[in-house]
């Protein structure tokens, strides 16, 4: 487990003029602050633990009495408690000439994956006359940049999924030529075969979707339930993928074929509303980097959503815009989305997310079009591994 790194931690807090980050636990409710603290998965957690970074100077933990080791790994000052009454003194006393103090909390619930902290417990915090904001883009800072090796190395992964989604595309071709049986459970093991040849992981099987089960956006095909692939079919695959080392990045694409030589005006116009709206939500990000403008995540899902409404298809675009994206698949820096939760969160620099819109027509096909951008050091944004897809392929030309 990695060392535990004050000092970033306190950079952070100055830059985002945060008085102090206080980290809360009850019994596992706040995955956030284990991750964030190094707290091994198989800590016996049974009573809650306050963990107190000021922007400078020494932390203070509070433990209870009968597990206080817990925190021993953590630079800082030990309050022990037992009593209610002793708790309560060590937070009046720790929290004393605090004003505004961060926590993993989101107004409203706004950000689920950001609110750990139980209402009770910020009414009983704010008992002690502090203001408590939203670690939201703290998180982001500490969590989710990547570092210049992880962004060197995220290329070859990049650049492999590319490979990878063609040779899918040519593998159905030359199943289809020699008269061979398919199914999407064929073409999904498939591309598992291709990963592992290339040294590559992931958390969970590739999707291959044909037709109807396009429009579902979390199917996948499994050894028995699956629908063969034929003549005619639209087919979606979603890949996504790293480096088997322990810190590499993900990369997260998908691309959409028709089985044919020349694909039909009915795919083709749905295709092309999805790329202008995964095209208009990179321009957007691009320009206000360019001109030293901050953005937000739920701007960017605008942008994209704004595209498919226009075009009449708004109530079939049924998920976030994108996802943050790090050694994780969604990762817990900003989500590009204003649809299933509002993401105020700061789009960072060194920092990559997924630009995936997508319009689903139930019971007939759903498209979408998925890329991955990183945000450098530099504020350049840059789409990794390769051009992003303009048309659909046409399978069996």
């Amino acid at each position: 487990m990695a060392k535990f790194d004050l000092e970033k931690v306190q950079d952070i807090l100055k830059k985002m003029n945060f008085d102090a980050w206080l980290f809360y636990d009850f019994r596992g409710s706040n995955s956030l602050a284990h991750e964030i603290l190094n707290i091994s998965p198989e800590a016996h957690l049974t009573r809650r633990f306050f963990y107190l970074i000021p922007k400078s100077g020494t932390p203070v933990k509070i433990v209870n009495g009968i597990e206080a080791f817990h925190l021993d790994h953590l630079p800082g000052k030990k309050l022990t408690y037992s009593s209610h009454d002793s708790l309560d003194r060590h937070l009046r006393d720790t929290l004393s000439g605090l004003k505004t103090v961060a926590m993993e909390y989101s107004p409203m619930n706004a950000i689920p994956y950001v609110s750990k902290v139980d209402a009770g417990t910020l009414e009983y915090l704010r008992t002690f006359n502090i203001d408590v904001k939203s670690s939201g883009d703290l998180i982001s800072m500490f969590g989710a940049l990547w570092t210049p090796e992880q962004f060197e190395e995220n290329k070859t992964a990049a650049s492999a999924l590319y490979e990878i989604v063609r040779l899918a595309f040519r593998f159905i071709n030359e199943k289809t030529a020699s008269g061979s049986a398919l199914n999407e459970y064929d073409v999904q093991q498939f591309i598992m075969d291709e990963f592992k040849k290339r040294n590559m992981i992931t958390d969970s099987d590739a999707i291959v979707a044909v037709n109807e089960n396009s429009a579902n956006p979390h199917y996948a095909p499994d050894e028995k339930v699956h629908k063969d692939i034929k003549e005619g079919d639209f087919v979606l695959i979603d890949l996504w993928a790293r480096m088997n080392t322990p810190e590499s990045v993900m990369a997260d694409i998908t691309w959409v074929g028709y089985m044919g030589s020349k694909v039909p005006e009915k795919y083709t116009k749905i295709f092309n509303i999805v790329a202008q709206a995964r095209d208009e939500a990179f321009s957007l990000v691009k320009n206000r980097f360019k001109e030293g403008r901050e953005i937000r995540g739920f701007e960017v899902d605008d942008a994209a959503r704004k595209v498919i409404q226009d075009a009449g298809y708004g109530d079939f675009f049924i998920h976030r815009t994108g996802h943050s994206i790090t050694t994780e698949t969604h990762g817990s820096g900003a989500h590009m989305d204003n649809f299933e939760t509002r993401d105020e969160r700061l789009v960072l620099p060194s920092t990559s997310f997924s630009i995936e819109p997508g319009i689903y027509l139930t019971g007939d096909f759903g498209v979408r079009s998925e890329i991955d951008v990183f945000i450098s050091p530099f504020k350049e944004v840059i789409a990794t591994g390769e051009e992003r897809q303009k048309e659909i392929v046409p399978i069996l030309k």
